[in-house]
């Protein structure tokens, strides 16, 4: 479904649509075009053969040895020669007697040659002659037998007339009433050429709409090459590589201005996102200092014990909020380093597992004094990467995870590995999270009114901290949740670290 909403796709469907409707408008209208020429070359020929054919037989040859007779008025004496006079041809033969209707003999002498140019065996012409006198009907050999005489046209006819069924085309011409002359010509022949060249025609424009969708593939996909460049440069930049800029090509099409204008917006991007960080390493560095210097002038009172219990409470309220200010801070200038682009140096191979086991080893005591059970399940899972900010987030996952569970609940967490990768889970049977605020959870800051409060002294960073790692791990981390049931997070980590 996927590859049918591509445009890439889409632009070859249409490109190769209009290509074969185009093939075939030419190709049923040449063909269209060549059975009309056939039928007007094949009407015209059967014309000149019935006229041929009625002009033998209105003007038969004269004999060899007789003249015709001349018009009246014309006689002239002949010349006195020296020459004896020629001798006398015998007299001519009466005609044979009439035949019944129905019989066949072939042409009398005087239209043989012009009965040879009507019928031609091997092309699929013939003719018919009937005659109404001697009540006889003159064929050609090869003449169809059931031939039906058509009806004779009113006198005097001009022109020959035409008739057509199945394959077959003829014309007739009547010579006095009664007698008629018809030649046909069987297309049998001609209508297997016409359709061997038409599958001729179809293989050429199967062949020029193959090499047209290959060359149109390659248009395309040199057309759509800049567009791909984009996304490419976009979906880095959504990963965080905010120096990726777009290759520009051809500065002058639309495209190239396109990627002009997106780099331009990346770079104004990338600056203020640099103006943010900044700021906020800065902040926090500027803090960081005072914190510093209240929190021991804080511990310092309290380590006196001359004051007053009053003033006790006091210096012991500064000390928590300096130490949750401290720990702001640090997270904040944690989130910076991320933000720039900073990733430890340190790319080591450990086992995952034995860092889960020490991270549950150290929040053991927190989840006792709520009476939390922790189950493991850890099996061996090699990876690579920096264990210790690794155990930022499995400890952020056991804290969250003791934290806004029940009293008396149940902490499991799992290690494994998978093609490619290890897994770790960490799931509470605490109240769980609305569907609502899932998609926000990762969000700096963002709390969940229900089991995220600021009682439990967090600084809504934890989670934050804990995607800005793993993403730089080249991992990813997922959230379910069931109110009433608790929470599950899945951390998902290649067997070998990759940066951003």
């Amino acid at each position: 479904m996927k590859r049918i909403h591509s445009m890439r796709w889409r632009l070859q469907f249409w490109y190769g649509l209009l290509l074969a409707l185009v093939l075939l408008g030419f190709g049923l209208t040449a063909d269209r075009f060549q059975r009309e020429a056939l039928i007007r070359s094949t009407d015209a020929e059967l014309e000149r053969r019935v006229s041929a054919l009625a002009r033998s037989l209105r003007n038969p040859p004269v004999p060899l040895g007789k003249e015709r007779p001349r018009p009246p008025g014309l006689e002239h004496p002949p010349e006195e020669t020296d020459e004896p006079p020629p001798e006398m041809s015998p007299p001519e033969p009466p005609p044979p007697p009439p035949r019944p209707a129905g019989s066949h003999r072939p042409l009398r002498l005087p239209i043989q040659e012009e009965a040879g140019y009507a019928t031609d065996p091997q092309g699929g012409w013939y003719y018919v002659i009937w005659l109404h006198r001697s009540a006889e009907i003159i064929r050609s050999a090869n003449a169809p037998a059931p031939l039906t005489r058509p009806p004779d046209p009113p006198l005097p006819a001009r022109a020959p007339s035409r008739r057509a069924y199945g394959g077959v085309r003829e014309a007739y011409l009547p010579l006095i009433p009664g007698d008629l002359i018809l030649v046909g010509h069987t297309m049998t022949n001609d209508l297997a050429n016409l359709r061997h060249g038409a599958w001729l025609l179809t293989g050429a424009a199967l062949c020029i709409l193959g090499l047209s969708l290959m060359g149109g593939r390659w248009l395309v996909d040199r057309s759509l090459a800049p567009i791909a460049a984009i996304g490419e440069a976009a979906a880095r930049i959504a990963g965080g590589d905010l120096s990726r800029r777009i290759s520009v090509g051809e500065t002058d099409s639309e495209l190239g201005q396109l990627a002009e204008i997106l780099n331009a917006t990346f770079a104004r991007l990338e600056n203020s996102f640099a103006l943010q960080a900044r700021f906020t390493a800065d902040a926090a560095h500027e803090l960081r200092t005072p914190v510093t210097v209240l929190l021991t002038h804080t511990q310092n009172a309290l380590a006196v014990r001359c004051a007053a219990e009053g003033h006790l409470e006091a210096f012991a309220a500064c000390q928590r909020a300096a130490e949750r200010m401290r720990a702001l801070i640090d997270s904040l200038l944690r989130l910076s380093r991320l933000d720039s682009g900073e990733t430890a140096t340190q790319r080591v191979s450990f086992d995952l597992a034995h860092r889960v086991r020490e991270g549950v080893e150290l929040v053991r005591p927190l989840a006792t004094d709520r009476g939390i059970e922790i189950r493991c399940e850890l099996n061996p899972a090699p990876c690579s990467g920096d264990p210790e900010a690794l155990d930022q987030v499995i400890t952020n996952l056991l804290t969250n995870a003791i934290h806004h569970n029940r009293e008396g609940g149940t902490v499991r967490v799992a290690v494994g590995s998978k093609p490619g990768g290890v897994v770790l889970s960490v799931t509470d049977t605490g109240p769980g999270i609305a569907p609502q605020h899932l998609p926000r959870i990762f969000e700096r800051f963002y709390r969940v009114d229900a089991s995220r409060s600021r009682a439990s002294g967090g600084t809504g960073l934890g989670l934050a901290i804990a995607r800005a790692i793993v993403d730089a791990h080249g991992g990813t981390i997922e959230v379910e949740s069931e109110v009433g049931r608790g929470t599950c997070f899945m951390v998902n980590l290649p067997s070998t670290s990759r940066e951003r």
